[in-house]
């Protein structure tokens, strides 16, 4: 199995499984086998047990006060290998935030997209759904979504546009362009586009699918530094390519954001990276996993009394 098994585990279905929870330090228990540890932080099976009941306890014991017995909630349990994810995900937890520490990744205060994570949200129907997917994005949760956007590559081209009414004016641009006009002037002073006009027109590195398929057409073949015009439903343009770059890092979050196609660089992205990660860490010996361990036997929460 993947190890990263979606976007959704680093992001929310995981939210606080780490060493805290919402501010508490996890209470250890004397002599409690370690299943995993990196560097100096150590996660014990009494650590996984509490946080068994912390996350699903309290749809186990809405699950037994609607009438499901203990053998169909331990099916669904298995089916969905929630015990398996929920030990994969400390461990991807504890590895992304020793990433941010790292490199500098802090916090960034901006509201976090939630269609994003869209294409990954969790079956409605399904129970063992953690009750921490329901809560506001944290300013951590924001933290680890700016790590998967720094690794997240992609092919991107740097351009500069100048958006007009019609072909008429397209070509009046590129004929002034022709005669020794500067790009950046002329998109000052004509493209309709304001917010990349006072840019002198520039777009910065975009991926495909953030423009036309025109546009992307154009774009991403066309000679460097050779303005051409491209009619699209979003209007008429001339577009100059100034640099093209094959696997391209995503500079923000806000970048990433802003990309239709997020889901997608995500998913081609991330899963390689982060497999990666885990594997120098495990290699270094930093991080270690206990040999024996298998999450599965770990008992599930019931209520007292539970037959």
């Amino acid at each position: 199995m993947n190890r990263f098994f979606s976007l959704l585990v680093v992001t929310l279905l995981l939210s606080g499984c780490a060493s805290t929870q919402n501010g508490q330090a996890l209470m250890r228990v004397p002599h409690s086998p370690v299943i995993f540890s990196l560097e100096s932080e150590q996660v014990t099976v009494a650590d996984f047990t509490a946080r068994l009941e912390r996350e699903i306890g309290t749809n186990i014991a809405a699950a037994i006060a609607e009438g499901q017995t203990r053998a169909q909630i331990e099916q669904q349990v298995t089916d969905q290998q929630i015990r398996n994810k929920m030990f994969e995900g400390w461990v991807q937890e504890a590895l992304i935030k020793r990433y941010a520490r790292q490199h500098g990744i802090g916090i960034n205060a901006a509201a976090v997209d939630t269609t994003i994570l869209s294409a990954s949200t969790p079956a409605s129907d399904s129970l063992f759904v953690s009750t921490t997917t329901k809560r506001v994005l944290s300013a951590y949760e924001q933290q680890r979504l700016e790590v998967i956007a720094y690794n997240t590559r992609t092919t991107m081209v740097h351009a500069r546009h100048i958006l007009v009414a019609d072909e008429a004016a397209a070509a009046q641009v590129l004929a002034d362009l022709a005669a020794g006009g500067t790009f950046a002037t002329i998109a000052r002073e004509r493209s309709l586009d304001k917010s990349s006009a006072a840019q002198g027109g520039d777009l910065g590195w975009v991926p495909k699918g953030n423009f036309s398929p025109e546009f992307d057409t154009i774009a991403f073949a066309a000679p460097f530094n050779t303005p051409t015009k491209i009619v699209s439903q979003n209007g008429v343009q001339v577009v100059e390519v100034l640099e093209r770059q094959e696997d391209r890092a995503f500079t923000s979050l806000e970048q990433l954001q802003n990309s239709p196609n997020a889901g997608q660089f995500v998913q081609a992205s991330v899963p390689p990276w982060y497999n990666e990660l885990r594997r120098q860490a495990e290699t270094s010996g930093e991080l270690q996993i206990a040999a024996n361990f298998d999450p599965n036997t770990v008992p599930l929460p019931f209520p007292a009394g539970t037959p």
